[in-house]
């Protein structure tokens, strides 16, 4: 792929996403792009052999590819069957890594504030959450996937790390199906068809034929939990919610139903090249370097040299320096050390460099690991007594590149450097709430709006954090503990509980009122959850406070459910009430004048906060506490006299009066995820940090109300120091 960029540092752009959306979204555009051309020009010919796609019958189009890859997949199990061994496993099951931690990913994005309410966006939800183990942490098949790696003592950083790569030592092409379903999650409405066809690939299948095949082998890995997970019955469920999906978003183009189909088919068979071709090299690698055991050493030489340097100055290999020689040449250099006086050949327990040399006491003890001393040990078990030649170099996208060469360069092409978000595109002038609140619910026709969302965010909880509700004096307690905010929780539980005074026949309210309220809460409810919507994204829904959010946000969608889609029981409440809203995504419903400016603030706010889940963080956690507990036993069971006594009906209200219950239900899970945080704060920071963390908590908790604007930034814009 030409002038695109690395698949490597696209995945890491897109893992820290906030860092810089505008420039990583062009990116990600550009490889996505990219990945399909590449696969319309190189599979012309076999679509031309291939069956014909079926367009208006969604069972036969399902029938099809799912034909198309038992076949596939039958075939590819035959061509890269390898040989089964401890050192095969480690290897692929590292290579496959990206694939096995990031479950689901394509799907990431489709569910979010705009779509959740529609029954394509809720089907795909409801397939997203079994990658997620149904949002069971235990279960989650990423976390399960580490567990599967560390159970071979393959112990990597965070996939969202810059030295995930490096450490799990990942050819190139270990990265690309996985950076093709990133780069297609941050577009879900343009490439709805190719999520839905490369997701539907995944869960046809769901473990690629040669991990299958090398985890099946070993008999400590046969029976391991993540491929029970992954092939589990349940997985029909999901597959059924995906194949609704297809069929609602096909209802949706009825003019256009034959292109919809063959982009559904592209973005699946897309998804199987890019599958095979990550087989044939990591296949080939095993092959050619890691069940040669002499190119294992030269892969181990070249990943070590750098580290030797300085240690063997007066040594000589072939009257060449023997620091300098396995740096400029590794090959020639194991070749040579095949002959050397520290190899006995054949024989490695008679060879200096496997017995005194790494021996306690050696000069090289605790030099290599044990992995590194095996490696040469079935090398110098494997010499003869006659010349060997050197092993064949290869280049860096040769036939059979070394780890340490495939995964060098990690940078992006020519002409593709990424935006500087200082000195990107941005909107003219700044969006106001009513503005701010309709790109964010259409943002692939505004992809320069997270900046503005950034700063309105900010700006809000500057405001916040100066307001007399957040000074010292005003917090609940200044020294944080567990005890002390589960004192206040329950205080505030109960003082809410008691404010409601019962059930009376006496309303005060006005029918006109109660509709006129309702009315201008429309703007923030139909957006309900999406404070925390980016909480089922990769790298964050399989985390400990992670699990609390995606579940709260999965509930109030309504866990893939239409009908239990918050949004759309207040629709239903609307309707009743004779009030007709246009759809809340178009510019008609922004500027609509049944609303006030007010009604859309904390909106904007909670779509401008939930696009930075890491770097608001603490505010999140405030936030979303205050959300779920602020109606809860008192202004629930108001409002639901009201609306009873003007015949209206209470499920909206009933059902939240629940579902956040401070037991078991969403004020409970916001409780139970801030001291999730604060936990790691308690144990390992100082008492300042930890105070600070709680200042950031309790500023998020105070930000769900409007703030207050002062006169002073009619001079300079307030900051907000997190």
């Amino acid at each position: 792929m030409k002038n695109v960029p690395n698949s490597t540092l696209l995945c890491h752009r897109i893992l820290n996403l906030e860092q810089a959306h505008l420039g990583t979204r062009d990116l990600a555009g550009a490889y996505a792009e990219s990945v399909l051309a590449e696969y319309e020009s190189s599979a012309r010919k076999d679509l031309e052999d291939a069956p014909h796609i079926p367009v208006a019958d969604v069972s036969r189009l399902i029938e099809t590819l799912a034909s198309q890859s038992a076949a596939w997949r039958e075939c590819e199990a035959v061509r890269h069957a390898i040989a089964h061994s401890d050192a095969t496993a480690r290897f692929v099951s590292a290579q496959y890594a990206p694939q096995g931690l990031l479950p689901g990913c394509v799907l990431q994005n489709f569910a979010h504030a705009g779509t959740s309410h529609e029954a394509v966006a809720a089907h795909a939800h409801a397939a997203h959450r079994w990658h997620a183990g149904d949002l069971s942490l235990a279960s989650h098949h990423g976390c399960l996937y580490r567990q599967l790696l560390e159970q071979m003592d393959l112990c990597f950083p965070s996939i969202d790390s810059p030295l995930f790569s490096e450490r799990a030592g990942l050819l190139a092409r270990s990265w690309d199906l996985v950076a093709y379903r990133l780069a297609l999650s941050l577009s879900p409405k343009k490439y709805a068809p190719e999520i839905l066809g490369s997701a539907l690939f995944e869960l046809h299948v769901p473990v690629s034929p040669l991990v299958n095949d090398v985890l099946r082998g070993s008999k400590r890995l046969c029976t391991h939990a993540y491929l029970s997970a992954r092939h589990d019955a349940s997985r029909q469920s999901a597959q059924g919610h995906l194949e609704r999906a297809i069929e609602f978003l096909l209802a949706e183009f009825t003019t256009d139903m034959k292109r919809v189909s063959e982009r559904v088919a592209r973005g699946y068979q897309a998804s199987m090249r890019l599958l095979g071709a990550w087989h044939d090299e990591v296949s080939r690698y095993v092959r050619e370097r890691l069940l040669d055991p002499a190119a294992a050493v030269v892969d181990m030489v070249r990943r070590k040299s750098r580290f030797a340097s300085g240690y063997h100055s007066r040594l000589k290999l072939s009257d060449q320096s023997f620091d300098d020689y396995m740096k400029r040449d590794p090959e020639n250099f194991v070749r040579d050390l095949a002959h050397s006086r520290w190899i006995v050949r054949g024989k490695p327990d008679e060879s200096l460099l496997l017995t005194r040399l790494v021996r306690f006491g050696g000069p090289m003890f605790r030099v290599f690991s044990d992995e590194e001393i095996e490696v040469m040990r079935a090398w110098v078990a494997s010499l003869g007594t006659e010349s060997e030649s050197a092993p064949t170099p290869r280049d860096e996208r040769g036939e059979a590149a070394p780890a340490a060469t495939a995964r060098s360069g990690v940078r992006l092409a020519v002409g593709t450097e990424p935006a500087d978000e200082t000195t990107a595109r941005r909107i003219p002038g700044k969006p106001d709430a009513r503005e701010l609140y309709h790109r964010l619910l259409n943002p692939e026709a505004y992809p320069e709006v997270f900046d503005s969302a950034r700063v309105f965010a900010d700006t809000w909880l500057a405001r916040t954090a100066a307001s007399p509700e957040c000074r010292p004096d005003r917090m609940p307690f200044a020294m944080y503990t567990h005890e002390r905010l589960r004192h206040w929780f329950d205080d505030k539980a109960l003082s809410q509980a008691q404010s409601y005074a019962g059930p009376s026949g006496d309303i005060e309210k006005s029918r006109e009122q109660v509709i006129n309220e309702a009315v201008q809460l429309c703007p923030m409810i139909l957006v309900d959850g999406g404070w925390v919507q980016r909480w089922a994204n990769a790298c964050h829904a399989e985390t400990g406070i992670g699990r609390y959010l995606y579940k709260i946000f999965s509930d109030e969608i309504g866990n893939g459910d239409t009908q239990l889609n918050h949004p759309n029981i207040y629709r239903d409440l609307m309707r009743q009430m004779g009030v007709h809203l246009p759809d809340f995504r178009t510019r008609e419903f922004a500027a609509s004048g049944l609303f006030s400016d007010a009604s859309f603030q904390v909106p904007a706010f909670w779509l401008s906060i939930s696009q930075f889940p890491r770097r608001f963080l603490p505010e999140t956690l405030g936030l979303n506490l205050a959300m779920e507990l602020s109606g809860v036993g008192g202004a629930y069971r108001t409002a639901r006299d009201e609306l009873r006594h003007y015949k209206f009906e209470t499920l909206f209200v009933d059902l939240h009066n629940t579902i956040d219950n401070v037991s078991t239900g969403h004020s409970a899970m916001a409780l139970q995820a801030i001291e999730f945080h604060m936990d790691e704060f308690l144990s390992a920071a100082s008492r300042p940090a930890v105070e600070a963390q709680w200042r950031r908590i309790w500023t998020g908790f105070c930000a769900l109300s409007i703030p207050r604007r002062h006169w002073k930034e009619a001079l300079v814009r307030p900051a907000y120091t997190a």
